[in-house]
């Protein structure tokens, strides 16, 4: 038998040894993935899907508090949320008009109750509702002591640059782009509107923590740009509820349900575009229907899924009327005031910082402590963990949608 040359020998060793170290290395795959969240075969033994289901979902919203994209995890139901309130804007436009009510008048009645800008410094001591007496104590005292020196005379930049634990007081001496009502926080702003010009706040206390404020300028907001708050109280002055539950039934009674378009069971996929429901120049698809299931709470999906005719026609008939209606609403050009889509917005980011304090996410976590706590969260036998855990299967079908996940089959 003939022998390989010194160098070949030397070379196939070579290949040898790293096909074994190559072998030795791969890495097996993960038995569960949320979006770069990985859990192993290990971790999750003995799980039963329904659980695998719920650390998917207790994960998702670890990765969002570390990642600080609490809206995006929501988008779903955040989105209805916000079509709510266009159609809302709608039926205040349309009682306006059934009476007659033009913007002369709107701007007299704004003219009696103006609405301000305000521009505010404020100095923070970070500690939301959730946290330990202890630490809410301590934060309140050291706004107290921050006030104290303010009372004294040194300069509220100077102060705030040097207590305030908001991202960049420093540079901006605490300083605040200018806000209008539903800008900030409730408490926040009312008691920057009771403020003078100049005039220096007693320690405020938020849902993020203990504030002081001062008020560096206030203007009144041009009626143009308040026009649509002005728009809402009128309405709500005038009533009509019974006129437009009227409109509104007219509007669904030329809407034809197509149920038959859908699967007999099983949720449409987000790109079908069978066509459910019809009306006069208009069309829903499965598609969007799946995109409203998404933002719906998962006894109704479950239903659904499951062929619920009824269910499933409900569901079909608002999504179209929704649809609808939004259409009207923007053909009319109404669009959702700033201060009530924030709301929205800061409605849903209260309540993801309620389950991040029960699992104990915390911003900027690494993702190992991610995983770890998912883990402890889903077998934690805590009072406030289990009700963390039942809203968050009660929002399944909204927190599903937020990242990639990958499960096993059970």
């Amino acid at each position: 038998m003939s022998q390989l040359p010194p160098h070949r020998l030397l070379v196939a060793g070579i290949l040898t040894l790293l096909a074994v170290v190559s072998s030795g290395c791969e890495r097996t795959p993960p038995a569960v993935q949320v979006g770069e969240l990985t859990f192993s075969a290990d971790d999750v033994r003995g799980l039963s899907q329904e659980q695998l289901r719920r650390l998917a979902r207790v994960g998702a919203v670890g990765l969002a508090v570390r990642d600080e994209t609490r809206v995006q995890l929501g988008r779903p139901l955040l989105d209805l949320r916000l079509q709510d309130a266009l159609i809302d804007r709608l039926r205040e436009e349309l009682v306006l008009e059934w009476e007659d009510v033009d913007d002369d008048v709107l701007e007299a009645h704004y003219q009696v109750q103006p609405e301000w800008e305000l521009e505010v410094r404020h100095l923070v001591r970070l500690s939301e509702r959730w946290r330990p007496s202890e630490h809410r104590r301590q934060a309140e005292q050291e706004a107290q002591i921050a006030l104290e020196r303010l009372e004294a005379g040194e300069p509220f930049e100077e102060v705030a640059g040097e207590v305030s634990q908001e991202p960049g007081a420093a540079e901006r001496g605490g300083l605040l782009g200018p806000g209008r009502e539903g800008t900030w926080v409730s408490e926040f702003w009312n008691a920057a509107l009771e403020l003078e010009v100049g005039q220096v706040s007693d320690v405020v206390e938020t849902e993020y923590g203990f504030h002081v404020l001062k008020l560096e300028d206030r203007r009144q907001v041009p009626f143009p740009e308040a026009r649509d708050r002005v728009a809402s109280q009128v309405a709500a002055m005038l009533g009509g509820r019974d006129r437009w539950q009227e409109w509104v039934e007219s509007r669904a009674e030329g809407i034809e349900i197509e149920l038959a378009a859908l699967a007999p069971s099983g949720l449409p996929a987000g790109d079908d575009d069978g066509v459910v429901a019809r009306w006069n120049q208009g069309e829903l698809t499965a598609g969007e229907v799946a995109g409203r299931l998404a933002g719906l709470r998962a006894d109704t999906v479950d239903a659904f899924s499951q062929g619920d005719t009824g269910i499933r026609s409900a569901v079909v008939r608002e999504a179209a009327l929704t649809q609808r209606l939004l259409t009207e609403a923007h053909a009319r050009k109404i669009e959702v005031p700033e201060p009530r889509s924030s709301e929205i917005e800061r409605s849903w980011e209260r309540r993801v910082e309620g389950w991040a304090a029960a699992f104990g996410f915390e911003a900027g976590m690494p993702l190992g402590q991610v995983r770890e706590r998912s883990l402890e969260a889903l077998t934690g036998t805590g009072q406030n963990l289990r009700i963390a855990r039942g809203e968050l299967d009660a929002r399944g079908p909204t927190l599903d949608r937020a990242y990639a996940i990958s499960l096993p089959e059970r």
